[in-house]
Parts: structure tokens; sequence; C-alpha cells
């Protein structure tokens, strides 16, 4: 990956649903995708190192990790609002929040940004929101 001028290394965007009533399946019927992990609550999975563990709610994710290939994290985030809103009508919207109502399921959106140390290019009364120790 090329760094950028503004010394942005990496970023990525994902988005997590989770739920003690979620069904991996139905929710990738719904967005027709494939997630980068999902399990029902119970489910035993398996970590990276190879541990497994028991979920103990449901999840599925989807992340631009390894999919989307710039630094700019509104790009991240443009090809999550394409899984979201593609096929030009909100019938898919309709569906996931008649899911995401009957099973209880809560959403959430997360974005990573690794770069050169300081934020002097964010302006100061955005700066102040964030934690950087």
């Amino acid at each position: 990956m090329k760094k950028s001028e503004l010394g942005t290394l990496q970023t990525y965007a994902s988005l997590r649903f989770i739920g003690d009533g979620l069904e991996p399946q139905r929710l990738t019927d719904v967005l027709n995708v494939c997630p980068e992990i999902a399990y029902r609550k119970g489910e035993v999975y398996k970590l990276s190192g190879g541990h497994e563990i028991r979920g103990r709610t449901g999840l599925w994710v989807i992340s631009s990790k390894g999919v989307v290939a710039s630094t700019d994290l509104n790009e991240h985030f443009d090809y999550l609002l394409g899984v979201l809103f593609s096929g030009g009508n909100d019938s898919k919207l309709k569906r996931l929040h008649e899911l995401m109502r009957d099973d209880g399921i809560e959403a959430d959106a997360h974005c990573f940004w690794h770069g050169k140390h300081g934020l002097a290019r964010i302006p100061a009364e955005i700066r102040a929101d964030f934690d950087t120790e």
C-alpha cells in the first residue's frame, strides 16, 4: 500500500451486527455479501490464533480491509454504504430493518486509521474529540 501525502499508512471501516437472536445466514441473504466473521450466540468459533471460543451473542461483521486499497477513509465508508444501498431501491434496507427489529439486532460502524504521529492537519475543534495517547 502506498503512503498518502497526509501520512496515512492504513485505514479501513467495518459494519458490525450483534444480537442474541442473530442468525448469520439471514443477514448474509439480505445484504448479499459474505461476512468477514459470523456466528450465532453459543456457537463455538476459532480465533485467528486457533483458540476456540463460544460466542456470548450473535455476531456478523463485514470490513473494507483487504477489499478497498485506498488510504482515504471516505472510500472505505463508500464501500460499506454500497453494500447497504446496492440495487437502486430501498427494499434491501426495509428487509434489513425488519430483520433487525424482529430479531433484536443492533448495528454499529467502526473505522481504523494508522498514520504518522500527530494530528496537525485535523482542525483543533475536531482534534479535541480524539484520544491520541
